[in-house]
C-alpha cells in the first residue's frame, strides 16, 4: 500500500512540474511580414532585402556603384538579408561582413517573445552597423520642396507595348528567362535617360515609395496612337533621311532609273518614316498633379520598344547574319502639357549578337542620347 501511494505521489509531482513549465514558456513570436515597399532612409548604412530587389535596381536606388555594392556583400542577395550600403570594418575574428554578428553569449529570453534580432543588436560590438528601421512605412518624400534644378520625369514603356522577334535567341544566349529580356531593355534604357544639368525622377526602380502606383496611374491616363513626327526646336541636328536597304529597295531604285512607273505602294502606318507611335494625356489633372508632386519641368515618355530582324537585308549570308533594328518611339511634353517632341529612334544592329549585356552596351547609350537631344540644355 505504501509503495502504491509513493508511486501515485511521484506521478502527480511530475504532472505538476510539466504543467508549470508549459504555462511559463513564452509563446513564439510571429514572423514579421515582409514589407515590399521598404526603402532606406538617408544616412542608413544597411537595408533589408525585399522580394524583387536586384543589385542593379538597388545600386540605382541608393546611388551606389554596382561593383562596390556587390563587393561589400560578397555578391549574395537573398530575401530578408541585411544588405550593407557602405564599406564595413572587418570583424576581429576575420569573418565576412555579410554574415550577421553572433553575440558572445546566448541572450537571455526577453519578455513576451521579443524578436532575437533586437536582443542581438544590443549585444553586438561597436563595429557592427546599426540596423535600419526604415523597413517599416516611412513618410512620403517631398521632392518638389527639395528641387535644386530643372527636373524631368521619365516614364518607361508599358511592358505590353514591347514587340520583338528575337527574344528567344537573346534569352538562350544570355541564359535568362525569355520574359526577362523585355525587363532588361526597359530597365537599362530607363536608367540611361538621365541628362546632365537636370534632376531626373525615375519611377521605375526609383526611391519614391509610391512608384508602382504612380506608374499605374500614368499608364491609365494615356492614349496611344500613330502620330506625325514633330521635330524639337531644341534639337538643331539636321534630319537625315535614311536610305532604304535590301533587295526590294534595290529593285525599286532600278525601276525609277529606267522610268518604270507602277502603282504607288501603300506603306503600313507602322512603317511610315514620318509617323511615330505617340502618346496623348487624357487625364485633365495629370500635369497639375505631377507638377505639384514632383516639380516636373519636362516629361519623357517612352511609348513603344521594338526589336525587328530584317531578313531582306543580309549582312553575311554564310554566317546567316541579318540586320536587326531596335526602334524606340517617344514623346516629350513640358509642364504645361504642350508637346515638345514626338519621334522615333532606329538603331541598326546585327542578328548574330544575342548577348543581352552586349546589346545593351552597344545600343542603349545611343538611343538615350538621341532621345535626350530633344530637351533644352540643362542649367
Amino acid at each position: 500500500m505504501k509503495s502504491v501511494f509513493s508511486h501515485t505521489l511521484s506521478s502527480l509531482l511530475l504532472l505538476f512540474l510539466f504543467a508549470f513549465n508549459t504555462a511559463e514558456a513564452a509563446p513564439a513570436a510571429k514572423p514579421s511580414l515582409t514589407n515590399r515597399h521598404a526603402v532606406a532612409a538617408p544616412g542608413d548604412s544597411v537595408y533589408l532585402v525585399q522580394p524583387g530587389d536586384t543589385y542593379y535596381s538597388l545600386s540605382r536606388r541608393f546611388n551606389i556603384p554596382l561593383d562596390s555594392l556587390q563587393k561589400w556583400n560578397n555578391n549574395t542577395l537573398q530575401i530578408g538579408q541585411t544588405l550593407y550600403l557602405a564599406r564595413q570594418g572587418k570583424p576581429a575574428d576575420g569573418s565576412t561582413s555579410t554574415a550577421s554578428a553572433e553575440p558572445a553569449a546566448r541572450p537571455a529570453p526577453t519578455a513576451k517573445g521579443a524578436p532575437a534580432a533586437k536582443a542581438a543588436a544590443t549585444t553586438a560590438g561597436p563595429a557592427r552597423a546599426t540596423e535600419s528601421t526604415s523597413a517599416s512605412p516611412a513618410p512620403d518624400p517631398k521632392p518638389a520642396d527639395l528641387k535644386t534644378k530643372s527636373r524631368i520625369l521619365v516614364v518607361p514603356f508599358d511592358p505590353y507595348l514591347y514587340f520583338s522577334d528575337a527574344d528567344y535567341e537573346i534569352a538562350r544566349q544570355s541564359h535568362i528567362p525569355r520574359q526577362n529580356v523585355r525587363h532588361v531593355f526597359r530597365g537599362r534604357l530607363n536608367a540611361m535617360l538621365a541628362p546632365r544639368g537636370y534632376e531626373t525622377i525615375h519611377l521605375l526602380g526609383g526611391v519614391y515609395r509610391d512608384s508602382v502606383s504612380e506608374l499605374s496611374r500614368i499608364y491609365k491616363s494615356l492614349n496611344y496612337s500613330y502620330q506625325d513626327n514633330k521635330q524639337s526646336r531644341y534639337n538643331h541636328q539636321p534630319v537625315v533621311k535614311e536610305e532604304e536597304k535590301g533587295a526590294v529597295a534595290w529593285v525599286q531604285r532600278q525601276k525609277e532609273k529606267l522610268g518604270v512607273k507602277g502603282e504607288p505602294e501603300q506603306l503600313p502606318i507602322s512603317q511610315d518614316p514620318d509617323k511615330h507611335f505617340g502618346v496623348k494625356v487624357k487625364d485633365p489633372n495629370f500635369f497639375t498633379y505631377f507638377n505639384g508632386q514632383y516639380g516636373i519641368d519636362y516629361y519623357v515618355f517612352i511609348n513603344q520598344f521594338e526589336v525587328k530582324t530584317v531578313y531582306e537585308n543580309c549582312l553575311d549570308r554564310a554566317a546567316e547574319n541579318y540586320e536587326r533594328n531596335f526602334l524606340v518611339h517617344y514623346s516629350i511634353y513640358d509642364s504645361k502639357g504642350e508637346l515638345v517632341s514626338g519621334n522615333k529612334v532606329k538603331v541598326p544592329y546585327q542578328s548574330n549578337i544575342n548577348d543581352v549585356q552586349r546589346i545593351v552596351s552597344d545600343n542603349m547609350p545611343n538611343m538615350a542620347k538621341r532621345v535626350l537631344a530633344d530637351l533644352p540644355a540643362g542649367k
